[in-house]
């Protein structure tokens, strides 16, 4: 796989996401901010979305209802930063090999979390959802630290939508 080609440059926008997330933990524990408070939960979830496709990629099934919700994720920001790093990595080692052309997607709905449903998917999209996921999540982080007096680099918790029509209202 070649990083021009859509998977690809998908992983790339993964891997910049996680980047980013190893950023916000930096932050957060350079200002010594009580992490597991609001800031550790959002990057826990994100980290283990992210663990959960790569470890379904292979398998056929992405679950990302069957996550550890592993709390020491939540609680030291050093550790969420090397998990976002380590995943970075894995995600940089996995352009090497060959991907899938579809997948399966599992995942529990229902109000009552009663229904299970399995869809059809491919690499690329679930690529685009975590990385997409993971924008999300950092805007709701940076209304966070901004409350605390912190701030984060201007593209960070912005669509990536949302820049493209800023930068061409500007240009």
């Amino acid at each position: 796989m070649h990083a021009r080609d859509p998977l690809g440059r998908a992983v790339i926008y993964a891997i910049d996401m996680l980047n980013q997330g190893a950023g916000i933990a930096e932050v957060a524990e350079r200002a010594a901010l009580q992490f597991d408070d609001q800031i550790g939960p959002h990057l826990r979830h994100i980290i283990e979305h992210y663990e959960a496709l790569l470890a379904g990629i292979d398998l056929g099934v992405v679950d990302y209802d069957n996550r550890s919700r592993d709390r020491t994720v939540e609680r030291d920001p050093a550790i969420a930063r090397a998990r976002c790093e380590a995943l970075a990595q894995s995600l940089t080692r996995r352009l090497e090999r060959p991907w899938p052309e579809t997948i399966a997607v599992a995942f529990d709905g229902g109000v009552a979390g009663d229904d299970r449903f399995v869809s059809g998917s491919t690499p690329l999209r679930e690529l685009l959802f975590v990385a997409g996921h993971a924008v999300h999540h950092y805007a709701l982080l940076r209304l966070v630290l901004k409350q605390r007096g912190l701030s984060l680099p201007e593209g960070i918790g912005k669509a990536a939508a949302t820049i493209r029509y800023e930068r061409e209202r500007q240009g």
